[in-house]
């Protein structure tokens, strides 16, 4: 039981050490050359793929280790995992005409009205999970952030770098109708910059739960007396 105070530091440094060796990884190709990032970062790359199974991985630690407390009390969150897996590997894109989330779908008389349902029910859906996420993690995050809880801190992390790398995604493109100008070296190093970023994502989410399931979960502590 006395040991239970200092588990979220230990959490809090292996934090530090996975964003320092994400650091580590995007300066490696910043030195490596413009060539090596571009193949590193393309998609369906090692990278990528790391990035995807990472997300499959932590669903299936929550739902496996962490079995029907997780389930029962959590599954908003695996099901954001799954859905997040699978827009690594683009399947909204994949079985779609032009792309289950472009606006284009709903607009196109190119796109079958089943395939127009579909892709509305799947949005809806999205939205749905979006909203009770919110709902029901926000503000929890929130004020448990502010009491350095290694949980929280090390989602809030992991959500920061989601942010950061979808405003990072096509950025040239997003700054290009402001009339700033990207060179292709620019381009190519904020790419890496963002799939390195995406890899953190469920990487860290990976850590917060084992954080979670060694200090928190229903049991730990039982084990910890033990």
């Amino acid at each position: 039981m006395s040991d239970l105070p200092a588990q979220p530091l230990r959490y809090l440094l292996r934090l530090a050490l996975l964003l320092a060796g994400l650091l580590a990884i995007i300066t490696y190709y910043f030195l490596a050359g413009d060539e090596a990032a571009q193949r590193a970062a393309q998609e369906g790359g090692l990278i990528d793929l790391s990035s995807a199974l990472g997300y499959f991985i932590c669903a299936g630690l929550m739902a496996i280790v962490g079995g029907r407390h997780v389930i029962k009390h959590h599954y908003p969150l695996i099901l954001s995992l799954l859905l997040l897996g699978m827009r690594e590997l683009d399947f909204d894109k994949r079985f779609s005409t032009y792309g289950v989330f472009k606006s284009q779908t709903l607009r196109s008389a190119d796109v079958s009205w089943l395939e127009k349902g579909l892709s509305l029910a799947i949005i809806l859906a999205v939205l749905w999970l979006l909203v009770v996420l919110i709902k029901r993690y926000t503000r929890p995050l929130w004020s448990s952030v502010w009491r350095f809880e290694a949980v929280s801190l090390i989602t809030g992390f992991g959500c920061g770098m989601l942010v950061l790398a979808r405003l990072l995604d096509g950025i040239a493109r997003k700054l290009s109708r402001l009339n700033i100008a990207f060179s292709e070296h620019q381009e190519i190093l904020t790419t890496i910059t963002e799939e390195v970023l995406e890899l953190g994502v469920p990487l860290c989410f990976i850590l917060a739960f084992f954080a979670y399931y060694r200090v928190y979960h229903p049991g730990a502590q039982q084990k910890q007396m033990q």
